[in-house]
């Protein structure tokens, strides 16, 4: 029995020693508890695919913003009026009499996920952190504005390098102008933001899940929430996962509460009551042309390429809509009479331009398409087709998508998507800058783009901007080919309360999760 008497000796001679040890291990559980809201049921969701960037200045993957969204918040934003309300700003904002200076005051109180107070200083650095990156989809509408803080009023002024009367609706309202902490460290993987949820790097599992944490010295939502304070719902988790079955299994097995469909689960999921369904649009994926190969110079060809193309056929391989014009519907400057300028599909008339201009039909054809099963579906089809009038050398070639936008590539022809909600972007994607893709060598869109957003008048911007769509049907810069149809899953056990936002978002401060897995 004596050798057991050290141990006893211990326990009776440092009593103070155990329970404080205990009282450490106790509160340390609690404060991390606290810290993370382990604890609680998290809204979970479930994407195809890891973007790996969650910077909102140095991405523009859909994915990314998906997350970022909940994270980081832009100056403005817009209400269910249709109107511009200020969310880091006050609702005034002030342009000068030509249009080309914007005067925009920032709200006080407003802090950063690392504590750091929201001011202009901090403003100002932020836009001239998305103008060092210029990897935004907004970088060409910056790469020539100038920032300047006017600390005595707590105020950002804005100088323009012509009129913008769309300036706050369309730019400062975007969630790629969101506002980061000045104390950001670059490079880096995740930011300090001023939203309801904060990144916590020790939550993060390359390709598996990524967890945010709400902030609960959030309690600036925008207006049309009724909760004024933190979000209710202490975690947003999002797991990462490739195959559609899988994903489809965690939301039937109630692992996730929240699941965009794909086509062939829309009516597996409808069988069950207790899910929630709601229909949005995805951009316009469209077939483009390298303008850097001399055979794409030429009108006609583009003009045969694109009458050997069947929308329809096309249209078949998805939950899309057949796309007549450049935008999606609903999108800011969108018109359906502008898809009387499209071409038709005419097979017979394309192989007669083929001939006319003494096009090579022997000739290698890369076709470049992001990584994803249904691009390469959507690509057999545009193979076969222009099989279908000679064209016998079609080759798919499938990167990154992340390398189609950040990297040249040697391509032909291009089947992407132009998934921005209004007309500005045309300016990057087909005029000066890093996102012309398709290499398009002249300013005639970027100059319409211009004019448009700098003409006070809004009938006639809008005829500027459907000046704009006419040149890239009419033209064949682009050919839109189909819209996809977004269903999104809730699951009414997992989650209560979320509503639809004026962007056609799923919006979830005023919802909470409910007891279950």
């Amino acid at each position: 029995m004596s050798r057991y008497r050290p141990i006893l000796t211990v326990w009776r001679t440092k009593p103070l020693f155990i329970v404080a040890l205990l009282w450490i291990l106790i509160i340390g559980g609690m404060l991390f508890l606290w810290n993370y809201d382990v604890g609680e049921r998290p809204l979970v969701m479930v994407w195809n695919e890891d973007p790996l960037v969650y910077d909102p200045h140095r991405t523009s993957h859909p994915v990314s913003q998906s997350i970022f969204r909940h994270v980081c918040e832009p100056l403005f934003y817009k209400g269910f009026d249709g109107n511009i309300y200020g969310l880091l700003a006050e609702d005034t904002f002030e342009y000068s009499a030509d249009g080309r200076t914007l005067v925009v005051p920032i709200r006080r109180g407003i802090t950063f996920h690392d504590s750091t107070p929201l001011d202009a200083v901090a403003v100002q650095k932020s836009f001239e952190r998305i103008q060092y990156y210029g990897v935004s989809p907004l970088a060409n509408t910056l790469r020539a504005v100038r920032f300047q803080a006017d600390t005595a009023h707590n105020a950002v002024i804005f100088r323009l390098p012509e009129a913008n009367y769309e300036f706050v609706s369309l730019v400062l309202s975007s969630s790629y102008a969101v506002i980061v902490s000045p104390l950001t460290e670059d490079p880096t993987t995740f930011v300090d933001c001023t939203g309801p949820y904060q990144f916590v790097p020790e939550m993060y599992q390359v390709n598996q899940h990524l967890t945010l944490v709400r902030s609960f010295s959030y309690k600036w939502p925008p207006g049309y929430f009724d909760n004024r304070e933190h979000a209710y719902i202490p975690q947003i988790q999002f797991r990462f996962e490739p195959q559609r079955e899988e994903r489809l299994t965690t939301l039937l097995e109630g692992q996730s509460c929240v699941l965009s469909l794909s086509q062939e689960h829309i009516d597996v999921v409808k069988q069950y009551p207790h899910f929630r369904l709601y229909d949005d649009y995805g951009g316009v994926t469209y077939l483009g042309f390298n303008f850097q190969k001399p055979r794409w110079q030429d009108l006609s060809t583009r003009q045969a390429l694109v009458m050997a193309i069947d929308e329809y056929a096309v249209a078949q391989q998805g939950p899309f809509l057949i796309a007549d014009t450049p935008l999606i519907p609903g999108a800011i400057g969108y018109t359906p009479s502008v898809g009387d300028h499209s071409y038709s599909f005419l097979p017979e008339s394309s192989q007669t331009l083929l001939d006319q201009v003494g096009f090579d039909r022997e000739a290698t054809i890369t076709l470049l398409i992001p990584e994803s099963n249904t691009y390469q579906q959507l690509a057999e089809v545009i193979q076969q087709q222009l099989q279908a009038i000679g064209l016998n050398n079609i080759t798919i070639r499938a990167v990154p998508r992340s390398n189609i936008l950040s990297k040249r590539q040697d391509f032909d022809l291009l089947l992407f998507d132009y998934a921005w909600e209004d007309y500005t972007a045309f300016a990057a994607f087909l005029g000066p800058g890093p996102r012309n893709l398709l290499n398009y060598p002249h300013n005639s869109i970027a100059t319409l783009t211009s004019q448009a957003v700098s003409t006070s008048d809004a009938a006639s911007r809008q005829d500027l901007i459907s000046e704009v769509q006419k040149t890239i049907l009419e033209e064949a810069i682009w050919y839109p080919l189909v819209i996809r149809e977004i269903t999104t899953a809730v699951d009414s056990h997992c989650v209560q309360g979320e509503f639809v936002s004026p962007d056609r978002e799923l919006l979830w401060h005023d919802a909470k999760t409910l007891s279950g897995p």
